[in-house]
């Protein structure tokens, strides 16, 4: 499926609560499954306010939570204790109530340079199912996704499918900085990928990666444009 058929096919809800719970619930038709088949799911998430709603809905699923292994798409580089940590998003509002019984794996390992958190990164990640069973991303309004961003060189070594590392420390435009992220190639060791997305300028800004096959400056656009895994959008105002 090319780029622009895959937005073609894209899911659009009226509010955002109604894709987080047609969202949830196909997620949570998946960990189902996978249980079932083969004792344990494993699900990554992304971090930022978009997901809010979705985590909210999941964590109020009868689920087999004691058989799911929980990670991140990526992180930012700072404290699990910082108000930014996505790790810190998903222990407070993914992994309370029915979902409380998850095993969490976060990635990034506070006081220790760029190769020892890639280390660190992949070590978490070993630690999961794989095949991934559900892979949940978000995108920003310059179109990148996880945390590979345009014109950011290690973003750019972190997009190709041939790479053989799992994590990439690239660097945001804005604050804070230093990153995390599990590179295309990783991401793509999945059964199904959701592209969760919320406002016009995302919207916008994905439509305008489709179609622009610059993968450097619009990073959605590698996601999209690949064969391998089939990237489900779901879209709100």
């Amino acid at each position: 499926m090319s780029a622009t058929q895959t937005l073609e096919s894209a899911q659009r809800f009226p509010s955002a609560s109604r894709a987080a719970e047609a969202l949830a619930s196909r997620v949570a038709d998946i960990i189902g499954f996978a249980v079932r088949a083969r004792g344990r799911a494993s699900l990554l998430v992304p971090g930022g306010r978009t997901p809010i709603p979705l985590f909210e809905a999941l964590r109020s699923l009868e689920l087999p939570w004691a058989s799911v292994y929980v990670s991140l798409t990526d992180e930012r580089r700072v404290p699990q204790t910082d108000p930014n940590s996505n790790a810190r998003l998903v222990q407070e509002v993914l992994l309370k109530d029915k979902a409380a019984d998850a095993h969490f794996q976060p990635l990034h390992r506070d006081g220790v340079d760029d190769r020892a958190d890639e280390a660190a990164c992949g070590a978490a990640l070993g630690m999961l199912p794989r095949p991934f069973d559900a892979v949940i991303l978000g995108m920003g309004d310059d179109a990148h996704f996880a945390s590979l961003f345009p014109g950011d060189a290690a973003s750019t070594r972190a997009l190709s499918q041939d790479t053989e590392a799992h994590c990439a420390t690239t660097r945001a435009p804005s604050e804070p900085h230093a990153r995390l992220s599990l590179t295309l190639a990783t991401l793509l060791e999945s059964r199904w990928i959701a592209l969760h997305l919320s406002g016009a300028a995302k919207w916008d800004a994905i439509q305008n990666a489709a179609a622009a096959d610059d993968a450097r400056q619009h990073p959605v656009q590698a996601l999209l444009a690949q064969r391998r895994v089939p990237v489900h959008v779901y879209w709100s105002p």
